[in-house]
């Protein structure tokens, strides 16, 4: 247990252990599950497939691990902060490691035999992108580098770029719809992976970036009264970090809420405009003006943060928390956008569908910022957005195989190809207010 600080240095070495070993193996699965599948070596797709199982039992150890040192650093903030940050990073190195084992899954579907040579060389080459990326994020961990997030940024612009380019390559080989279906899936694993090495590099940074001091950490460190009694004093900061979790003019819990509403109208009103595709300018006009006020509830937001000495939660949770709302609405907006410029007249049957989900998890996501204020029903809205964003990626799945059917005109799979794939960003873009959420209220338990 991390009691002294002999002890938590021990400790800190053994997550940090824990850690770096998770990074390894993200790298280590997608180099062996590219190989596998260029390879079309069925036995070392299998095995990269059966150790994902050994991976996520690792990230389970780590997790309780964390938990376990939690519990004993109630009343130390500084180090509470940073091992909960490093907890937020145990999902995404476990998600990671999924995607090394869907690459492999393509293998023992025989996807290998059917990809062309330049497919093969932008596989290659994106494998080699993201491997990178993963050990250079792995540095930034074990060095604490604030640097790292930063240069993974152009690695992650050319893994972008190399994806976009295997799908025209699939497209323009005329190859059959399948296996332009699964070889676009492979791009978005690629891809996704990349994401996560940049996400969690920026996560590093955010957990080394200098805080402000709150008032609490300043009276922890005047010197102690001899005659004051050391449990009397917990109990005061204790007391003190209460105060803070509950502001008195509650403006934070209603801009958040606002915020999110905001998001839910947003995204309802793009479901209208996609489930009979008439009147998509009137339509395009009214999620405008959501992204626009959505933008006005962002800068009141961050202009409050600024204003306030104290706040409801860590400033940059704040920050993060109102960014990632507004990226729901500005991905809703980019969908719209793309609709309303190509002119698609009507939409492929899933689409709707896929709109459905982003409009429940919309709702979901509404309720959950209501927990921040009632401190009650969280795991519940967490795991019912979890639920519907996996029903999302199925729906997407069959959406990207409709789509290279051979039903459609390659031009318009090019345009549906980028609008399928701005919706399914709204998706994870939730996703992504919903971790921001479950920090918080970790933190804050």
């Amino acid at each position: 247990m991390p009691a002294s600080p002999t002890e938590w240095a021990e400790f800190r070495r053994q997550v940090d252990e824990a850690v770096t070993v998770a990074f390894a193996l993200v790298a280590e699965s997608t180099a062996r599950a590219t190989s596998a599948l260029l390879d079309n070596d069925m036995g070392r797709a299998g095995q990269v497939i059966n150790e994902d199982r050994q991976v996520d039992d690792h990230c389970a150890a780590l997790t309780g691990l964390i938990r376990e040192g939690l519990a004993d650093i109630a009343d130390r903030p500084a180090e509470l902060e940073e091992l909960v940050a490093v907890l937020q990073m145990v999902p995404e190195l476990e998600r990671s490691a999924d995607l090394a084992a869907h690459i492999a899954r393509r293998t023992l579907d025989g996807l290998g035999d059917a990809i062309t040579p330049r497919s093969r060389g932008l596989i290659q080459a994106m494998n080699d992108t993201a491997v990178r990326m993963w050990r250079a994020a792995a540095d930034g961990y074990r060095e604490r580098s604030r640097d790292v997030g930063f240069d993974l940024a152009a690695a992650d612009d050319e893994l972008d770029g190399l994806a976009a380019g295997l799908v025209e390559e699939v497209l323009g080989a005329g190859a059959e719809p399948r296996v332009a279906a699964e070889v676009a899936l492979l791009a978005r694993f690629y891809e996704r992976s990349g994401d996560h090495a940049v996400n969690l590099a920026r996560r590093v940074d955010a957990m080394v970036a200098p805080r402000r001091i709150t008032s609490a950490r300043l009276l922890a460190r005047r010197p102690r009264p001899a005659t004051e009694d050391a449990r009397g004093l917990r109990r005061l900061l204790g007391s003190l970090r209460r105060l803070r979790i509950v502001p008195t003019d509650e403006v934070f819990f209603e801009l958040f809420q606002a915020a999110a509403d905001n998001a839910r109208d947003c995204a309802e009103e793009l479901r209208k405009m996609v489930a009979s595709f008439e009147a998509i300018d009137v339509h395009f006009q009214n999620v405008k003006r959501y992204e626009r006020r959505g933008d006005q509830i962002t800068r009141d937001l961050l202009h409050k943060l600024d204003s306030s000495f104290v706040t409801p939660y860590d400033r940059e949770d704040i920050h993060a928390l109102a960014e990632k709302i507004d990226d729901v609405v500005d991905d809703v907006f980019a969908v719209a956008e793309l609709i309303e410029l190509v002119q698609v007249d009507r939409a492929l049957p899933e689409f709707p569908e896929l709109a459905d989900v982003l409009v429940a998890m919309a709702a979901e996501m509404v309720e959950l910022i209501g927990c921040l204020r009632s401190k009650t029903g969280a795991r519940y809205r967490l795991e019912r957005i979890e639920a519907l964003e996996r029903e999302g990626d199925a729906v997407y799945r069959r959406l990207m195989a409709r789509l290279f059917t051979g039903e459609y005109e390659a031009l318009d799979v090019l345009r549906w190809k980028d609008i399928v794939q701005a919706l399914e960003d709204s998706l994870n873009a939730i996703e992504d207010v919903s971790d921001v959420v479950e920090s918080i209220l970790v933190k804050s338990s």
